[in-house]
């Protein structure tokens, strides 16, 4: 899958804001519509004026290949199910290959539970992961984006090449983010230096606070 993520550099190219994290509300009462759900996804304009939307849809997570350990590579099977969402939508720097993908999953409480246990495990398998190949230094570590919600995860995956002075060959940002029965997964993406690390930050507490709007208004309604 890590020639498709390669795949996907070249149809961005050819295709083509830190903020405080809010505090979300626990009170809220019934299951969200899905044009609610739909309501939290992001647009181009909650991420800057050079965003469109991206007519290459992704539902990939990382493969073995980037993956390296079996206990992470399992760990990132965990996460398909949000990959899956029939809620979801895709982002991207106008003309560069940098994008932002966003997963909205709402359920059972059996079912939300499971799958942020599956966060946990990514977190805990993936977090310390280190390899080397021919020149290429890939690494997997924990990220931080601030307290979101009920719980928030997140890992960052840096594919560094010496040779490339322009950074990141390969970088990905995973987020998860639970708010009562409902899940959001953020993947923030960029190849060949593309990448302005301070975006998952402010992509996951854009999409938590819309996530809570949406929330409120299933509660209202």
């Amino acid at each position: 899958m890590i020639f498709k993520r390669w795949t996907l550099a070249a149809g961005l190219l050819g295709g083509a804001l830190l903020v405080s994290p809010p505090a979300l509300a626990e009170s809220h009462v019934g299951a969200p519509s899905p044009d609610q759900l739909k309501a939290a996804l992001l647009v181009p304009e909650d991420l800057g004026t050079d965003f469109v939307l991206n007519k290459i849809r992704n539902r990939d997570p990382l493969d073995p290949h980037a993956t390296h350990t079996k206990a992470c590579a399992k760990a990132i099977k965990g996460l398909v199910p949000l990959y899956r969402s029939k809620t979801a939508t895709w982002l991207m720097r106008d003309g560069v290959t940098e994008g932002v993908s966003q997963f909205v999953v709402s359920g059972s409480a059996a079912r939300v539970s499971g799958l942020e246990r599956a966060a946990k495990v990514m977190v805990r398998d993936c977090g310390h992961v280190k390899a080397r190949s021919k020149g290429v230094t890939d690494t997997i570590g924990k990220l931080s984006v601030g307290k979101l919600g009920s719980g928030t995860y997140g890992i960052k995956f840096r594919s560094m090449n010496p040779s490339a002075s322009v950074g990141p060959t390969m970088a990905v940002d995973i987020v998860i983010i639970r708010d009562e029965n409902t899940m959001v997964l953020l993947e923030h993406s960029g190849f060949y230096g593309r990448f302005e690390s301070g975006l998952t930050r402010t992509a996951a507490a854009k999409a938590a606070a819309k996530l809570q709007e949406a929330l409120n208004g299933s509660a209202d309604s």
